[in-house]
């Protein structure tokens, strides 16, 4: 029996046998649909090895029903084995179809293991990809470069939960649409023309009998008109009106004092002898270069010459060495001490660094009372051998010993206390802004398999539900006048945190989506040009310019910028910039970038190709007023044609401008709304 489908932009033809069902064919403009399964499945008798099927075969016995706009199947029996279901329900629509999937397992004998999403593979020539790495990536004809990557949701490089493909005449859009936040595994693959998705989701209970769930959300495909943009405004749709983790727009929760900070710097505070030669190692061959004042006078000076509030999220301030002894973190250094109290004079805000997520494996060596061995060790996050997850970092302890970091699971509740516990020590006994907890929002969500936690084994969201409850405790006796902020941009923390440290927002083909879905909604800042790329000025300019059109809080490097004239020049103008327009930038919207085109040809270096001119727009909240922000990265005048959107924009505004840029230069121009 083959089903079809046929809409005005996509459609879908569906094969269903005796024993499995297929995708055969269809489009979604001009994305064709390959034939594939639906899904897999990993299950397993207990205690013995995992099996696998999909929807194609294998089944005892499958049903099916396809009328008023529904899909029914029913999966019966993987193998003839396990007394096990599989139901899934495809509610179509004009635009797509939402699947939602549940595993009805009545057998005791057998556990599911993993269930993948209804995903269909595709293909196009060209076939562009967008991916939510970081702040979203668009990989142009994707189909015929190639490319291969996974990633694990929530986490550092897994900020979203939505793909795209699309070609000349649109294409698809594949979303899970989850207000849970579960977690999940994306495996991208590109090749000849062809592009492969599969979206993991951990079985709720692995290992255990019978072991029954609902997959997390719905997995949406859609027509998609456009390309990354428009993909980005159809998750936005959802995220705005069921994600469980959306704060205010605007942050009403956030001191405006913080939201006006235009530029941040980061060091660390040279090591003490007890700390040996742990330390920061992204951070380490600037801070000592200057002398053991100049962690405290560079940031001052910097301060001075830009004349706006500037933040300074600075390592090293504790006893401990960096990496070793967590989370011991207090008291801190009698050197921090006396240099906060002069920041604090100058007006530049502070923010110390702690690791939130990490017990370090060997503390009992020190001595501490608490230590990982007596009270760690339960709340460990466990694999499936019954082990810790350890990870081995690049500082050694005062033994020899490599420092092994674990992370805790989230549902373990003495971390939570430890964590309060430190925050009010820190707010009590330091001259300090706000806090850095580290990893949160970074570290991959892991599938913890212990059977001892609060949770049951494998899945589901009691990742992020577990650190947005120990934030939510902490956040309960938060200072007013403080600001908390975490590493990277994983969506499901939002509600959790004043702002994302968004640091490695630094590719090449990088792409505003994020701030397209989330402007306002949190503070975005930082991208860091130092490190082994300090000496690349075309790549300090250009990750500058790019984090002003895509709305970030500038900077995250190192204070000696100030004794370089020439960056100096340029780095003021788009601060400057940045923070006249903190209101647009807080509770405005990112709208689809102008299309530029300029007499001035992209530079390679560093790794990534850089466009030498770049373009931003945004709409205030108001509706008001669109402002369009133009870059000249270059030393060399620029002549640029910019193609605008002023229907979409809602904008009197030009179709097409045309303008003359001097070398590393910003220019802002303004519309008012459309009558």
């Amino acid at each position: 029996m083959i089903y079809e489908i046929q809409k005005n932009t996509w459609s879908l033809n569906v094969s269903v046998e005796e024993t499995g069902v297929s995708v055969t064919g269809g489009h979604f403009g001009s994305v064709n649909l390959l034939p594939s399964p639906l899904f897999s499945m990993q299950y397993a008798p207990l205690g013995g090895n995992v099996t696998g099927i999909d929807s194609s075969c294998g089944w005892e016995s499958v049903r099916s029903i396809c009328e008023d706009g529904l899909f029914r199947f029913w999966f019966v029996r993987p193998h003839g084995a396990a007394d096990i279901t599989v139901s899934l329900m495809g509610t179509i629509d004009d635009c797509g179809i939402s699947w939602r999937c549940e595993i009805i397992n009545c057998d005791s004998a057998y556990s599911v293991h993993e269930v993948t999403y209804p995903v269909p593979a595709v293909s196009g020539q060209p076939l562009h990809l967008f991916l939510p790495d970081c702040c979203g990536r668009a990989l142009m004809n994707a189909g015929e470069n190639g490319f291969s990557a996974w990633y694990d949701y929530p986490g550092h490089n897994m900020s979203m939960q939505y793909y795209a493909f699309w070609g000349n005449a649109g294409g698809i859009y594949l979303g899970v649409h989850d207000p849970d936040a579960c977690m999940k595994t994306f495996r991208i693959r590109t090749e000849q023309n062809e592009g492969h998705l599969q979206i993991d989701y951990p079985a709720i209970g692995i290992g255990c009998p019978a072991n029954s769930f609902a997959m997390g959300g719905i997995m949406r495909w859609e027509y998609l008109g456009g390309d990354w943009y428009d993909a980005a405004m159809i998750y936005a749709r959802f995220v705005r009106t069921e994600a469980k983790w959306m704060p205010v727009k605007g942050r009403p929760d956030t001191p405006q004092k913080f939201k006006e900070i235009p530029f941040w710097i980061c060091d660390y505070i040279p090591n003490s002898p007890s700390q040996l030669e742990a330390r920061p190692m992204t951070l380490a061959t600037v801070s000592e270069r200057y002398g053991k004042d100049y962690w405290v006078d560079a940031p001052i000076a910097l301060k001075e010459a830009l004349g706006t509030p500037v933040g300074y999220h600075v390592y090293n301030w504790h006893e401990i060495p960096f990496n070793i002894n967590y989370p011991h973190f207090l008291p801190a250094k009698d050197t921090f001490l006396a240099g906060a109290a002069k920041l604090k004079t100058a007006g530049v805000y502070l923010f110390p660094y702690i690791n939130a997520v990490s017990w370090e494996m060997d503390d009992a060596e020190e001595g501490f009372a608490e230590n990982f061995e007596n009270t760690g060790k339960y709340g460990a996050a466990i694999r499936a051998d019954g082990s810790a997850l350890d990870v081995i970092y690049p500082q050694k302890k005062a033994s020899g010993r490599d420092t092994r970091l674990v992370p805790i699971c989230p549902t373990f509740l003495r971390w939570h206390g430890i964590m309060e516990e430190v925050a009010r020590g820190m707010e009590a006994s330091l001259p300090i802004d706000g806090i850095y907890f580290d990893q949160i929002a970074a570290v991959p969500s892991f599938a913890c398999r212990s059977t001892s936690h609060s949770h049951l084994p494998g899945g589901g969201s009691y990742w992020s539900d577990g650190y947005n409850r120990m934030m939510e405790k902490i956040n309960a006796r938060k200072p007013r006048d403080k600001f908390y902020f975490s590493e990277s941009n994983a969506e499901p923390y939002m509600k959790s945190f004043d702002g994302y440290l968004t640091w490695v927002w630094t590719m090449g083909d990088d792409v505003p989506a994020f701030p397209a879905v989330y402007a306002g909604y949190i503070q975005m800042l930082g991208r860091y040009t130092d490190g082994a790329k300090r000496d690349d000025d075309v790549y300090f300019r250009y990750h500058l310019a790019e984090g002003l059109l895509f709305g970030q809080q500038l900077g995250w490097i190192n204070a000696h910028v100030v004794y370089n004239e020439e960056r100096m020049r340029y780095l003021k103008q788009l601060v400057h910039t940045r923070y006249a327009y903190t209101e647009l930038f807080t509770h405005g919207s990112l709208l689809r970038p102008p299309v530029v085109k300029t007499d001035i040809p992209p530079v390679t270096s560093s790794g990534i190709t850089m466009r030498q001119v770049v373009a931003g727009a945004w709409k205030t909240a108001a509706e008001d007023k669109i402002v369009i922000f133009v870059v000249n990265v270059s030393e060399a005048e620029a002549a640029a044609e910019l193609t605008l959107y002023p229907a979409e924009y809602g904008a009197d505004a030009p179709a097409s401008l045309s303008l003359t840029l001097a070398p590393m230069s910003v220019q802002v121009l303004e519309y008012p709304a459309a009558l």
